[in-house]
C-alpha cells in the first residue's frame, strides 16, 4: 500500500512537470504593410519580421532546397483581390559553409526581415499568407520547425 501512494505521487509530480513544460519557440512573427488604405492598382509593400532568440538562426527564403535544410516558404491564399509583384525578399541574408549539409547555407539571425511587394485589384483587399520554416541553434545543432499565418485587411477604393 504505501509503495502504491509512493508510485502514484510520484507519477503525479511528474505529470504536473510535464503539464508546465513551455513549448520552445525561437522565433517570435510580426507583420505590418506600408500602407493601412489602399487604393486600386496600387502597389504597396507587406513585411513579415521574425525576432530570433539569441544563437538561433533561420534558413532563407533563397536557400538550395536541394542541399538539405528546409528553406522559409510564404504561401499567399490567391484571390482576386491582389496579385504578387516578384517574389518575396529577405533582406540583409548571411551565407555560410555548413559541414552539416557540406555546402553553402543561407541563414538569417537575431531579426529576420521578408518583403512582399503586392499590386491592389479591387476595393477592400484581404490577404491571407501561411508561412513555414525552419530555425536551428548554434549551440547544439537542434533544428525544429514552425508555421506562422498572417491576414491584412484593407481599407480603401
Amino acid at each position: 500500500m504505501k509503495n502504491t501512494k509512493i508510485i502514484i505521487a510520484t507519477l503525479g509530480i511528474l505529470f504536473s512537470l510535464h503539464g508546465t513544460a513551455q513549448i520552445l519557440q525561437p522565433a517570435k512573427w510580426s507583420s505590418s504593410a506600408s500602407k493601412s488604405e489602399v487604393k486600386v492598382i496600387e502597389t504597396i509593400e507587406l513585411t513579415f519580421t521574425a525576432k530570433l532568440d539569441d544563437t538561433w538562426y533561420i534558413y532563407s527564403t533563397d536557400q538550395d532546397p536541394d542541399l538539405g535544410p528546409n528553406p522559409t516558404v510564404f504561401e499567399f491564399d490567391k484571390n482576386n483581390t491582389f496579385e504578387l509583384v516578384g517574389d518575396i525578399m529577405p533582406m540583409n541574408v548571411k551565407e555560410k559553409y555548413d559541414n552539416i549539409w557540406e555546402g553553402n547555407v543561407r541563414i538569417l539571425s537575431k531579426v529576420a526581415v521578408f518583403k512582399q511587394k503586392v499590386k491592389i485589384l479591387k476595393p477592400n483587399p484581404e490577404i491571407f499568407v501561411t508561412v513555414d520554416y525552419q530555425v536551428c541553434t548554434t549551440v547544439d545543432g537542434k533544428c525544429i520547425p514552425g508555421d506562422e499565418e498572417f491576414e491584412f485587411n484593407f481599407e480603401g477604393e
